[in-house]
This record gives structure tokens, C-alpha cells and sequence, in this order.
């Protein structure tokens, strides 16, 4: 057995109520994408983050050879 409803539409303006809740809606809907971003950016970003932090560290192991006195 299937439900039927109906929705009238009245042109009517937004209840305070009802506005505050848009408002909220697209706040967080606003947070939640530049939060999707940020975290798409640092998956983006950490090969190239791995592989600087990996020369860094090869150089800081040979900093010897280079700074010893020849």
C-alpha cells in the first residue's frame, strides 16, 4: 500500500523560525564543503609533502660528508 501525500504551496513568506533554519542549513552545508576541500587538498598534497620531507632528510643524513673538512 503506498502513501499519498500532498503539498500545497502557498506563496507565503518564511517563517522566522523557518529562516533561521535556511540560514543554518547553508552555514553548515557552507563548513562541511570547505572542510571536504581542505582534506582533498591534503590528500592531494601529501606525496609531494612526503617526498620533500624524504630529500630533507637524505641531505640531513649526508650533511656530514658535506660539512667535514677536506
Amino acid at each position: 500500500m503506498s502513501a499519498v501525500t500532498r503539498t500545497i504551496a502557498l506563496p507565503v513568506r518564511p517563517t522566522r523560525a523557518e529562516t533561521a533554519l535556511l540560514a543554518l542549513s547553508r552555514t553548515i552545508t557552507r563548513l562541511a564543503e570547505e572542510r571536504m576541500r581542505r582534506r582533498a587538498w591534503a590528500i592531494e598534497a601529501e606525496p609531494a609533502r612526503r617526498a620533500g620531507r624524504a630529500a630533507s632528510h637524505a641531505m640531513s643524513a649526508d650533511a656530514a660528508r658535506y660539512l667535514s673538512p677536506r
